[in-house]
């Protein structure tokens, strides 16, 4: 985790320099040379188009490409949520053919500039705006145009990313693998990243909860302060009922709860979902001290009756780690025999700066 974060750090601080950076994406098995817009030379666009494919394009938030009036190429209602990203090209008024280094350089500066109109520009052009997604690396769709925007807007630059993807020298009709892209990397000083370290660096830098809701909660089995919390990209909500002081010296006992509709409410005997939160609450009550939090993730989720989705423990991490930072507890116990995912869980909230003690007579994670 040092290592990735290193090297985000690295990437950032290039891209604020005006530098190039390489970015793989590894889902797609390629990779970008990326730069922020606002950066763009004719240097830059000349050492772009000789090692690239060649097609350039800019990444831009939605907000831009209304104000640019940048419509998409592909209307389709059927067309993928990529094609329909790719906007028609453009070339500044102020340029010549627009397929140099020097007019394209000068198409991308003024695509970047936040004083830029819808007039500045003729289409069809040579450089291609691409609308990156609301939330970067951390939406829906985390591909090229979304890394480089969020690596413009993390160097305190214009959230505004120029990327081409890198051809391969082996085979001039393929695109460059992961060893040719740390070749290319290497051979022209160029920090290398992935898409997916930048994503673990932004939903550890950036809180991925807000604080929205706080009460007393009377129950049959005891009365428990209950905190509730909502995803700051996809609205889920979710719960922390603690009992005894939060924030204190010794370790808390953490109960973490995925929620099951069929085991938390009907009792459902298809799973261990209800019998593990009972278990908690009783745990709970008999110590006078722990939490149990309850998360709710996207999609309806009941035992038994909707197909299981496994549940990936790297955002659930990162959502009970934010939830424990603002709760100010920062050391928890976590049992011996806790399940795979409570393991795996937990070994990734120690990677935010939380301490996790084992105990035998403790609480584990469960859902």
């Amino acid at each position: 985790m040092r290592t990735a974060h290193g090297r985000v750090r690295r990437a950032i601080s290039a891209v604020a320099m005006g530098r190039a950076v390489v970015v793989v994406d590894e889902t797609a098995a390629q990779g970008y040379l990326v730069f922020a817009a606002d950066s763009a030379t004719p240097a830059m666009l000349a050492f772009t188009v000789r090692h690239t494919s060649g097609y350039v394009r800019v990444a831009l938030p939605a907000a831009d490409c209304d104000r640019l009036d940048l419509p998409p190429v592909c209307q389709q209602q059927t067309s993928s949520p990529a094609a329909a990203a790719h906007r028609v090209a453009v070339d500044s008024c102020e340029v010549g053919t627009g397929i140099s280094a020097t007019d394209r350089a000068r198409t991308i500066a003024a695509l970047a500039d936040a004083d830029a109109t819808a007039a500045d520009f003729r289409r069809p052009g040579h450089v291609v705006p691409v609308l990156a997604g609301q939330h970067g690396v951390l939406g829906a769709r985390a591909g090229g145009a979304e890394a480089a925007m969020d690596l413009a807007t993390l160097a305190g630059r214009r959230p505004s990313g120029v990327l081409c993807e890198l051809v391969s020298q082996r085979d001039p009709a393929g695109m460059a693998d992961g060893a040719e892209l740390a070749s290319f990397a290497v051979t022209h000083r160029l920090p290398l990243v992935s898409i997916a370290e930048i994503a673990a660096y932004r939903r550890r830098l950036e809180p991925q909860v807000m604080r929205c809701a706080e009460t007393a909660l009377p129950a049959a089995t005891g009365d428990f302060r209950a905190v509730g919390y909502r995803g700051v990209r996809d609205d889920c909500e979710h719960l922390a009922i603690l009992a005894g002081p939060d924030g204190a010296d010794a370790p808390m006992p953490l109960h973490v709860h995925v929620e099951c509709l069929s085991g938390d409410v009907f009792g459902s005997m298809a799973c261990r979902c209800g019998r593990d939160l009972d278990a908690a609450v009783e745990a709970m009550n008999a110590t006078g001290t722990g939490m149990i939090v309850y998360l709710r993730l996207p999609g309806a989720r009941a035992c038994g009756v909707f197909p299981d989705a496994p549940t990936d423990p790297v955002p659930v991490s990162e959502t009970v780690a934010w939830i424990l930072r603002d709760l100010g507890v920062y050391t928890v116990r976590l049992d011996d025999d806790a399940p795979e995912v409570g393991l795996l869980m937990f070994g990734a909230i120690r990677e935010h700066g939380l301490g996790v003690e084992s105990h035998p007579s403790v609480w584990s994670a469960a859902g």
